[in-house]
């Protein structure tokens, strides 16, 4: 064996040892839970406000689900609690022109 052959074979003999073993952390999947709202939306006026009410209220963070009901002049929506709230929804209607209030069961 040559120098270099032997040096080769104890260096990668060495790695071997000298690597330190790294530990994969396991994955801790946390359960994206949602909620939904119903709000009464007012100013509806035309078939088209249904678009900018959906519009202004899928641009909030965390709303996963619009669906606006010009005929009731209801949105429901599905949205991340941990990113948003009614709240949120309402001022993201308001600031479009259409106030909302959540809608009571009845």
């Amino acid at each position: 064996m040559t120098f270099k052959t032997l040096f080769l074979a104890l260096s990668l003999f060495a790695g071997f040892f000298l690597v330190q073993t790294v530990q994969a952390e396991p994955v801790v999947q946390v359960q994206n839970s949602s909620q939904s709202v119903t709000l009464d939306m007012q100013n509806m006026t035309c078939p088209m406000c249904k678009f900018t009410i959906k519009k202004a209220l899928q641009a909030v963070d965390g709303v996963q689900v619009v669906n606006v009901n010009s005929d009731t002049e209801t949105a429901t929506v599905t949205f991340d609690p941990q990113k948003a709230n009614s709240k949120v929804l309402i001022k993201a209607t308001t600031h479009a022109g259409y106030p909302a209030t959540v809608s009571q069961s009845k």
